[in-house]
């Protein structure tokens, strides 16, 4: 074999190697490597407001009553009365009345409600208070804004950044 055939033979190994390769992905045009520096602040904003929201609301139910429990994910809770019936799990039929109130005893609204468990048909903080309820039980779950309607709030009754209090009776 020649000079010239191994030099050939070279080069198409070369270019064998370089086709084999897999190019890196691209990054689309709307979407940066970089971190939007305003969606940082204003996380880092709502993370100490949620805290210092959560400092208030176990004062707060703690004055009201030592036998309130924070659960996992932030809202307090007390159930009063303990029923019969069995718990309140995913896809379970809930039917329950109830008043809402803001934190300062003003009676936001009253009302008889029907929700499956699990769909998402009331606010998270109220829903997961109501997986920890049995048929019968009645309870006080306070809903940090966080786990109830947010920054947002529900115009025009709920302002953003609205804590609230639910009376409850889960009636079957």
């Amino acid at each position: 074999m020649n000079l010239f055939q191994r030099t050939l033979k070279l080069i198409f190994l070369g270019f064998l190697l370089v086709a084999c390769t897999k190019q890196s992905p691209q990054t689309p045009s709307n979407k940066g490597n970089i971190a939007d520096k305003n969606a940082v602040s204003l996380l880092i904003i709502n993370q100490n407001l949620a805290k210092k929201e959560d400092g208030a609301l176990k004062k707060l139910a703690l004055q009201q009553d030592k036998a309130f429990k924070k659960s996992p994910i932030g809202f307090w809770y007390k159930i009063k009365h303990v029923g019969t019936g069995t718990g309140l799990k995913d896809s379970v039929i809930c039917k329950f009345s109830y008043r809402m109130l803001s934190l300062s005893g003003k009676l936001l609204q009253e009302e008889q409600k029907e929700i499956v468990i699990g769909k998402k048909q009331v606010v998270i903080g109220l829903e997961e208070g109501l997986k920890l309820m049995n048929k019968g039980d009645s309870a006080t779950i306070i809903v940090p804004w966080y786990l109830a309607y947010g920054m947002k709030g529900d115009a025009p009754q709920i302002p953003p950044y609205t804590s609230i209090m639910y009376k409850i009776k889960v009636i079957n």
